[in-house]
């Protein structure tokens, strides 16, 4: 099967769940994906691709995350106004994350990362401001910042946080394929400033500190976005970005990516110990996951990726065995979890602190300071666990997810005893949790106080800067007046764009759409937007 032409199939399966509003398309659409990436069917005929030894084995770990998902969403997504709107925008976000790990050539690469910007922007509105679920945060003041975010200021802060990092990567990987030729295979060694620009793409995408928030934040969208977010999309594209261009980062690239992945597992996990809502206390916890896998990356890719798989399968689990109690008790913080949810979720812990067969491998060649990262686990997958009540049954609706869980035995390996050590932090599950802890130690104060008045002074910057540049032009004599006039104008106008029309346009968006419904026109005029694009950039590229 022509891998592009079934990127196709599986857009066109989105659009397809866009008017039937039932999942069956994104059902398809992974499994067979996952059929043909195991029976390895799906070859590029272009040089846009390239389905090596990396892209290969995450084609069937994404599917088959995603097929269990989209299963589980069928009876999840059941309750939602937006059915339509949620599963087409799963569909892109499915699509854009395949179109990202199987990119050769630099637009397409950046082509599927902003689609993953966009999706998860739109996913994030799937709930109206109004509606409980939607809403993340204790809620109470406290230095200077309101504690509770709706979906339209959820999604704000979401794609004005990964923006930088596309933009970094456009801008890190730009000259480099001038250089040395579009695709990234191609690269031998990148520039200081490309890489440091890469570096900074992935660290935002992974919410590594100081881009962290964000990704607690997120937790507005429902339940079965964010176990698709964090477990194998979206934030996973950060260190596969390293891991697809090590071969080109210079050497002092992996102490930066380790110096600043360590930091965020140890602010993640400590943070997910004081969290109260599930859904928030798991965004922590993969933060401090993906800093681990972040800080090896470029060091020890082979490492980095089997944690990358391990916490990818176990993060799902714990994200739909949350949901499941979410959706049952009709709150954000429920006190009691099925037993099928429980027993899935003690699986998932077991795989996270490397004591089951896919835990033990990616645990194999971890150094023995690792166990301080599985202690915390424990203790804040041990709070939900120890924490809650369990009532009876729930196994027909985890059937999905336990059976993903399940995956982790499938591996002939027997598990080092010493990593049973990290369930003494089980200890910490019955731990108070400091008000500092619950508001994540005043980091979004950098987001919701400092981060609007820095903006601010840009943008007040550029303009200075900008009207210099336009007297300068306009001072201009002679022949070159007119030209001169006509740049100023250009300038103008991309001024107006850039600095005032697209981040009101986003704002206005987040918020409309959040307390709005939309027609199937709306729908498909996003959809036909997004497929002339790419098309447009596929036509320029040949």
């Amino acid at each position: 099967m022509m891998l592009e032409l079934w990127l196709l199939v599986l857009a066109l399966l989105a659009l397809a769940d866009l008017f039937t509003k039932k999942g069956i398309g994104s059902l398809v659409g992974g499994a067979a994906t996952l059929y043909l990436s195991l029976t390895r069917s799906l070859m590029p005929a272009t040089h846009l691709f390239h389905m090596g030894d990396l892209a290969h084995p995450l084609y069937i770990f994404i599917s088959g995350i995603y097929t269990a998902i989209a299963a589980y969403s069928i009876w999840y997504a059941s309750h939602l106004e937006r059915r339509g709107w949620f599963w087409l925008w799963m569909g892109v976000f499915y699509t854009s994350m395949l179109t990202f790990v199987a990119a050769d050539h630099w637009l397409v690469l950046i082509t599927g990362w902003g689609g993953l910007d966009i999706a998860s922007w739109a996913l994030i509105l799937t709930y109206h401001d109004g509606e409980k679920y939607g809403r993340v945060g204790p809620g109470g003041r406290a230095w200077g910042v309101a504690w509770e975010w709706a979906p339209s200021a959820s999604a704000l802060r979401a794609i004005l946080t990964v923006e930088i990092g596309t933009a970094s990567l456009a801008a890190g990987l730009a000259p480099a394929a001038a250089a040395q030729g579009p695709h990234i295979s191609s690269l031998s060694a990148m520039s200081d400033l490309s890489a440091a620009l890469v570096l900074t793409a992935a660290f935002v995408k992974a919410a590594q500190l100081p881009f962290t928030d964000w990704l607690m934040t997120a937790m507005s969208a429902p339940t079965p976005v964010s176990a698709l977010l964090h477990s194998s999309t979206m934030v996973k594209a950060g260190p596969i970005l390293l891991l697809k261009l090590g071969h080109a980062m210079p050497t002092w690239a992996a102490g930066t990516a380790f110096a600043f992945g360590i930091a965020t597992a140890l602010y993640g996990g400590v943070v997910a110990l004081g969290q109260r809502e599930p859904k928030v206390l798991l965004a922590a916890s993969t933060a401090s996951y993906l800093g681990l896998i972040t800080a090896f990356a470029l060091a020890k890719p082979e490492e980095a990726l089997w944690l990358t798989y391990s916490h990818g399968v176990a993060k799902a689990t714990l994200f739909m065995a949350a949901g499941h109690a979410i959706h049952i008790e009709h709150t954000t913080t429920p006190t009691r979890f099925p037993v099928a949810a429980k027993a899935a979720m003690g699986l998932a812990l077991l795989t996270l602190v490397g004591l089951t067969p896919l835990g033990a491998v990616a645990k194999s060649n971890a150094e023995p300071w690792f166990l301080l990262f599985s202690f915390l686990t424990a203790g804040y997958v041990g709070k939900l666990m120890l924490k809650t009540a369990t009532t009876p049954g729930g196994w027909a609706v985890a059937a999905p997810y336990t059976a993903l869980a399940a995956a982790s035995l499938a591996f002939p390996v027997l598990p080092n005893p010493f990593w049973a050590l990290a369930l003494a932090g089980l200890a910490l599950a019955k731990t108070p949790e400091p008000t500092v802890l619950l508001r994540r130690l005043g980091l979004p104060v950098l987001y919701d106080a400092v981060a609007p008045a820095v903006f601010k002074a840009v943008r007040q910057a550029a303009a200075v800067g900008d009207g210099f540049v336009d007297k300068r032009l306009s001072s201009l004599e002679g022949l070159w007046r007119g030209l001169a006039s006509l740049v100023a104008v250009v300038d103008l106008i991309f001024d107006m764009l850039l600095h005032d029309f697209v981040p009101a346009l986003v704002q206005s968006a987040s918020a409309q759409l959040s307390r709005r419904s939309f027609d199937y026109y709306l729908y498909v005029a996003g959809v036909g937007a997004g497929i002339i694009l790419a098309l447009a950039v596929l036509l320029w590229i040949h």
